[in-house]
């Protein structure tokens, strides 16, 4: 369904079929048979029932069993009911998890936890300070490449025991997103690794996955599947008996093993299946904001994107709306992006996006040389639409004369070539990145220390920009830099924003919870999920 889809809008873009807006959101709604989802909302009743699995398929494998080196939203969610945070700060409250609670002094410098009593490890050793400590230690270490929650604008924070549950971080300096860095700290059990020369390269990472969480590893299968069971010694009542992960990158192949029983729930990315299993009374549709931008990036390496004219035509060729009309079908599975950061992050700006403009388009292309050249451009094919979103900016370059060879890497592949390869042999990159909350976190991407450091197009503005805003715990001046900075990044023509998404579940009825807590990636606390007679 996916390739058919595909080549048929092609074909009508071709034909100028495709009109350049969304289309009224009411009527939208009214397609995809928004009322009849609500309905099945209101009618859904069950008792609670004990035990049951969560059988779900995943487009790619986790690299190992230590989250701490997973870098894609697979690995992540695979993972999630393994390892607990500390606790989690959004924008309305604080959910604890291994913290009890913590308190930040006024400066916003020193930030004291203290651990809930009686937590194990999934072997059955206990949790305290001391697994804190070593986590900090280790992390420092440059050999282990993971630093998360140990430095402030590169400076190293400073952590020490209070007592057998409680610990102190004090920073060298203000950061006002460090408190939600150390909450989502993932921790690893010091009597497991302490004594390995190297964590990063350790052959524990793929023997032991002793974890935190609620759910303990039970079997992986790599290529195949992760089977997790229940933690009888986890802090609080575990409902259902297993977690399954199922790998299988094809779509057609999940559909198929969904409508048969084998999976329970599935994420729904097409307008046709939205449609479909809204009008099936098997399922519910669960729908959450993925607090998500998908975007299309230029290689800061390649030699054709370094010229910012070249970049400008690229951006002023895109038909955005066209783009998301044509891979997504609907207002309710995505919207177009206009910034780099979604509506769900704390300082999101409502500012315009590039403008459509295909004569300037041909100008700039013509000025830049871009004219009659082939340009590269480089998927994750592991991620929904992404093909769909290649073909349609495949379609709309070759408008303005520029020819895009496409090239589709499932997630460890793409991720290799996207970041961490510092060469010119692609021009143009799709990928989506996770903006919800304090959007500090997503430094990462834009700030030429970061992670995208070694292919983004950045400038020293944006870099001082990202700064001051970690730099200040007022909120209001803090709104002001965030706007200042989403206008330079769109200035610098970094990257495109292409589209916002809604994460659509198709969930079998008996399994509730899932819209428990309405976070992506899903399921925060699995503990929320139970079955249904």
């Amino acid at each position: 369904m996916k390739k058919r889809f595909s080549m048929l809008l092609v074909l009508a873009m071709t034909m100028g079929l495709v009109a350049s807006g969304c289309g009224n959101k009411e009527e939208s709604k009214e397609t995809v048979g928004k009322d009849k989802v609500v309905a099945q909302k209101e009618e859904k009743e069950g008792k609670k029932v004990a035990g049951g699995s969560v059988v779900r398929a995943m487009p790619t494998d986790i690299s190992s069993l230590n989250i701490l080196y997973e870098t894609g939203d697979e690995g992540m969610t695979m993972l999630k009911p393994v390892y607990d945070p500390l606790y989690v700060v959004s924008k309305d409250e604080v959910r604890y998890y291994l913290a009890e609670s913590r308190e930040v002094s006024e400066d916003g410098k020193t930030i004291t936890v203290k651990l809930r009593d009686g937590l194990k490890w999934h072997d059955g050793e206990p949790i305290t300070a001391d697994d804190v400590i070593w986590n900090f230690e280790f992390r420092m270490d440059k050999e282990n490449k993971t630093s998360s929650g140990t430095m402030v604008n590169r400076k190293p924070v400073s952590v020490e025991k209070v007592d057998d549950l409680t610990f102190k971080v004090v920073l060298p300096e203000v950061s006002a997103s460090y408190d939600a860095t150390l909450g989502g700290m993932k921790l690893l059990p010091k009597h497991v690794y302490e004594g390995e020369a190297n964590i990063a390269s350790s052959k524990l990472n793929m023997t032991q996955g002793v974890g935190s969480g609620p759910y303990k590893v039970k079997e992986w299968k790599q290529g195949e599947s992760l089977t997790l069971e229940k933690f009888d010694d986890y802090y609080k009542e575990v409902n259902l008996d297993s977690v399954i992960f199922k790998i299988m990158p094809n779509e057609s192949a999940q559909e198929i093993a969904f409508e048969n029983g084998e999976l329970n729930i599935m994420r729904v990315s097409t307008v046709d299946k939205y449609e479909k299993y809204a009008a099936d009374d098997r399922y519910e549709l669960v729908t959450l904001d993925e607090g998500r931008i998908n975007y299309m990036g230029f290689n800061a390496n390649s030699e054709l994107m370094k010229d910012i004219e070249a970049r400008k035509a690229i951006a002023a060729a895109l038909d955005v709306s066209a783009i998301v009309e044509g891979a997504y079908g609907s207002e309710d599975i995505a919207v177009p992006a206009k910034t780099v950061f979604c509506e769900q992050n704390f300082y999101y700006e409502d500012i315009d996006g590039y403008e459509y403009n295909i004569e300037e388009a041909k100008k700039l292309v013509q000025s830049s040389g871009l004219e009659g050249k082939t340009l590269k451009l480089v998927y994750n094919s592991s991620r929904a639409n992404m093909e769909d979103c290649a073909l349609v900016i495949q379609q709309q370059l070759k408008e303005v004369g520029i020819n895009v060879e496409i090239t589709g890497y499932e997630t460890q592949g793409f991720f290799e070539k996207f970041f961490y390869t510092d060469a010119g042999d692609w021009d143009l990159g799709l990928n989506g990145y996770s903006t919800n909350g304090d959007n500090q976190g997503d430094e990462y991407m834009f700030s030429k220390e970061g992670f995208l450091s070694k292919n983004l197009c950045s400038t020293d503005e944006i870099a001082k920009l990202w700064n001051e805003g970690d730099a200040t715990i007022d909120t209001e001046k803090r709104a002001e830099i965030y706007a200042d900075l989403q206008q330079q990044i769109k200035d610098a023509y970094t990257m495109v924003p292409i589209s916002d998404c809604k994460f659509i579940l198709a969930v079998d009825k008996k399994l509730e919870g899932c819209d428990a807590i309405n976070m992506v990636p899903v399921f925060e606390d699995y503990t929320k999920l139970y079955m249904t007679e």
